[in-house]
């Protein structure tokens, strides 16, 4: 019987093996295909969960980014406002604002020119209704660095207004500053009396001396 096997079995048929080898070459070779698909299908999974992480950081931090970026600039442009032309005496109105009939002098904190968008809105209003009577109104504010701003501040507490008019007098308006005190201030000074002889306000015109600020019409200047 030996021989009859013998002679069945071709070269490289490995009759005489035993048949367990084959059975654990096959084992080996189902774990380690099983081993790669896990690889595979976890780090297939890995990736999609990732991916909503990186597209949010993506786009959501320019968007906050611009955000924080245009919106103060938008507000220090709005906020950053002053009053008219600078000045450094009151005497030079004599010069800039010799074609107006009345001036409203700013009168700021000292080394601070800004103004807040509250009393800007009343300076304007108060302005187009003096121009809407026919009369011409000059904005100014006086430099903080004015010899004559000390003395101006400390009988007008800034930040204050000066309200001159050309051949009559002035009022003031002190720390709250509204469209009704401003026209108050107007109706005032220009229902007072001349300022000397040269018929203009001026620090160096005799009576034109800022005094105390108005109280409702506000006192003769």
């Amino acid at each position: 019987m030996e021989d009859v096997k013998s002679e069945g079995c071709g070269p490289g048929c490995d009759c005489d093996k035993p048949s367990g080898n084959k059975k654990a070459k096959v084992a080996i070779c189902l774990i380690v295909l099983l081993a790669v698909c896990g690889i595979l299908v976890y780090k297939a999974a890995s990736a999609k969960q990732r991916a909503p992480a990186i597209t949010e950081t993506a786009f959501a931090a320019p968007i906050a980014n611009q955000a924080n970026v245009q919106e103060p600039a938008a507000n220090l442009v709005e906020d950053k406002k002053t009053v008219g032309e600078f000045i450094d005496s009151l005497a030079s109105l004599n010069k800039v604002a010799i074609n107006q009939d009345a001036v409203f002098v700013f009168i700021p904190i000292k080394g601070n020119d800004i103004v807040s968008k509250e009393i800007t809105d009343a300076i304007a209003s108060a302005k187009q209704k003096i121009e809407s009577s026919g009369a011409s109104l000059g904005l100014y504010t006086l430099q903080s660095s004015s010899p004559e701003y000390a003395n101006i501040a400390a009988q007008l507490p800034p930040p204050g207004m000066l309200v001159m008019s050309k051949g009559r007098g002035m009022a003031g308006v002190s720390r709250e500053i509204t469209e009704t005190k401003l026209l108050q201030a107007y109706v005032a000074s220009s229902r007072a009396g001349g300022c000397g002889p040269s018929s203009s306000c001026g620090p160096s015109t005799p009576g034109c001396g800022p005094s105390a600020p108005a109280k409702g019409p506000g006192p003769r200047m």
